[in-house]
């Protein structure tokens, strides 16, 4: 009989495990990809104006006077609003998309330790 400290390790639940890991990332970062919202030009010509506004305030008076820096302001608040939304929703793709590799790595592991056993 072996001791526990010269047994090897059973590694038959690894391919389990990655399959479920990856299940559970794909469901959840499925669904917040899923529950994302969609924004329109609308809502973020409102967030821009909202952001601007607040920009603005921290700014001195004369920078608030002076309409070709406030534009310029403007483009450089949509510009980061628009990053920040491509980053966000990148995010949540490349951790779906990473669970789906892990359920079909897992997968593929499951099936090729089933048919070395069947050997």
């Amino acid at each position: 009989m072996h001791s526990p400290l010269t047994q090897k390790p059973r590694l038959a639940t690894l391919p389990a495990l990655m399959f479920a890991g990856g299940l559970g990332m794909a469901m959840y970062y499925g669904h917040t990809w899923w529950r994302l919202p969609d924004y329109n030009e609308t809502d973020i010509e409102a967030s821009v104006e909202l952001n601007l506004a607040a920009d603005l305030l921290r700014r001195d008076a004369a920078f608030r006077s002076d309409p070709v820096r406030i534009e310029a302001l403007r483009g450089e608040v949509h510009e980061e609003l628009l990053q920040t939304i491509a980053a966000e929703k990148t995010e949540v793709q490349g951790y779906t998309g990473t669970g789906l590799i892990l359920m079909a790595l897992g997968l593929a592991q499951m099936i090729v330790m089933r048919r070395w056993a069947a050997r």
